[in-house]
């Protein structure tokens, strides 16, 4: 009799637990802090805690680093999947950005910087007239000499929605492995 006491106990609580795991894994949550690194679908959120990687593409899409900064303070709301914390919305004083059927297309700022924070040994600065664009940079004709330039950290795989063959810009950045890294990019007005 004993036995099946404890067998319909733990049959019982197997169930319980059976039908509380599904619900705690996808519990919806929200975490205000300040942003320490940002990604072209992501950041890095530091609550005081804790430090989330905040996966933010169904707000941004792989735009994310048009809309938020290393300093931001927000408040995200999302669940976490796997290691990740996928946000729903994301609000920065006041101003709630929701994940939609389709990830949002930030517009263009007047000057774009990368958001990396890593010390910078030697950076220059250059400006000129866009030659050549392609997925992650373009080539700049600087007058007395023509760079190929890493735009990743700034815009990612998405540089030809925001620079054309053309544009008059400036850029700041470093040489690496004979490639010109931008770290930020202004348009010459």
């Amino acid at each position: 009799m004993m036995n099946r006491i404890v067998i319909g106990a733990l049959v019982l609580s197997g169930v319980g637990v059976a039908l509380v795991l599904p619900n705690l894994s996808h519990a919806q949550a929200t975490y205000t802090g300040t942003v320490e690194r940002v990604w072209e679908d992501g950041f890095r959120l530091n609550t005081g805690d804790r430090t989330l990687r905040v996966d933010s593409w169904s707000v941004y899409g792989d735009n994310t680093a048009n809309a938020v900064r290393v300093g931001d303070e927000l408040t995200v709301t999302g669940e976490f999947e796997g290691r990740e914390f996928d946000a729903f919305t994301i609000t920065e004083s006041g101003s709630t950005v929701s994940a939609a059927a389709e990830p949002a297309t930030a517009s263009v700022p007047a000057e774009t910087i990368a958001t990396d924070t890593s010390p910078r040994s030697a950076t220059n600065s250059y400006s000129g007239i866009v030659e050549r664009v392609w997925e992650d940079g373009f080539q700049l004709n600087a007058g007395n000499r023509t760079l190929r330039v890493d735009a990743w950290d700034v815009y990612g795989d998405n540089t030809a929605s925001y620079i054309s063959v053309g544009d008059r810009i400036t850029i700041t950045g470093e040489f690496e492995n004979g490639e010109f890294d931008a770290f930020t990019i202004r348009p010459n007005l």
